[in-house]
């Protein structure tokens, strides 16, 4: 794959911020890749970096040169991910989705998704060739415990348990700087942000109801490990709440996360390889579902499935237990 890509900006494209566009026409990549890469200048706009703080217009040529990261993210194939079973009964399973996987195509360019990948044994039903269901989502760049139903009925069922909050999920979520409470909950309506497509924002007036609870994990110098339950189910809710009160997470560009975290950051006195680039720790939202409990419509039975915490997040948190613990 070639290390250049190019594109020419659309009518439908008009007023888009370039990270925007990037965001649409390279649904598969991280966002937190693509801002890093306008920051380090491998953007331009018709040849030049001047017109990247300024709405596109139709016609212009947008042109990005692929950082390794990158290029790995747009040239990965379904084969390429892993998915581990957790958890399996005649109605459900429960897997564990690694970051950059899609649950659902997120427009037509997504060709990785959760379904695709599922291990052979459980990925369709050998009596009625029906493939699983995808219940509830996970962000594309969240790692951890999906819930997948197994038949039209066990999805039916499964959906009324999400309305009725009796489905239970926990995330882990790492956030830089420290809220003052140990526990606190977020009440804050949660609604389509207008000024860019691909965001939520609080919104009290037209938002749908949302409610997080936070609950303090583990605490570093100058960076927290939050446990967030979240009651309702809205889209980027867990995200959305913690920029909200101040503490995006950590990862997370959409919504004012740094878009990478490197050693030199966390380690005191940090010294480069000569010759050699510093390869970040993270380059996604350090946001992780640990927990999903449900009551199973086959047997009707409470099951309780965790996912082992995604190795990248391990080890981030391995450093800063070594460099940066209280």
């Amino acid at each position: 794959m070639t290390r250049r890509r190019s594109w020419v900006v659309q009518p439908e494209h008009k007023n888009l911020s370039p990270f925007r566009f990037l965001c649409r026409v390279l649904a598969e990549a991280n966002p937190a890749l693509l801002k890093q890469a306008l920051r380090d200048g491998q953007v331009t706009v018709d040849g030049s970096h001047d017109a990247l703080n300024r709405p596109l217009r139709p016609g212009s040529l947008v042109e990005l040169e692929l950082s390794p990261a990158l290029l790995d993210h747009v040239g990965r194939r379904p084969r390429d991910f892993a998915v581990t079973l957790l958890y399996q009964d005649a109605a459900v399973l429960v897997v564990d989705k690694p970051a950059g996987l899609a649950v659902v195509a997120e427009r037509r360019r997504d060709r990785n998704t959760v379904i695709d990948v599922l291990p052979a044994a459980v990925a369709m039903d050998p009596l009625t060739g029906v493939r699983p269901r995808v219940v509830h989502r996970l962000d594309k760049h969240t790692s951890g415990a999906l819930l997948l139903a197994r038949s039209r009925p066990a999805k039916q069922a499964l959906t009324q348990a999400f309305v009725e909050r009796r489905i239970h999920k926990e995330y882990l979520a790492l956030v830089r700087g420290a809220p003052r409470e140990d526990e606190q909950e977020i009440d804050a309506p949660i609604g389509p942000d207008r000024r860019h497509a691909l965001c939520m924002r609080v919104d009290a007036a037209r938002g749908k109801e949302a409610v997080t609870r936070l609950f303090v994990e583990r605490r570093f110098d100058g960076y927290t490990l939050l446990r967030a339950e979240p009651l309702t189910g809205r889209t980027h809710q867990i995200r959305v709440h913690l920029a909200h009160i101040g503490f995006p997470v950590l990862g997370d560009a959409l919504y004012g996360g740094r878009p990478r975290i490197l050693l030199s950051e966390i380690k005191p006195g940090y010294r480069a390889k000569p010759g050699r680039a510093e390869k970040p720790l993270l380059e996604r939202q350090a946001l992780h579902c640990r927990l999903i409990e449900f009551d199973s419509p086959a047997s009707g039975a409470r099951q309780a499935v965790s996912a082992p915490l995604a190795r990248d997040l391990e080890l981030l948190l391995k450093q800063l237990e070594r460099y940066r613990l209280r």
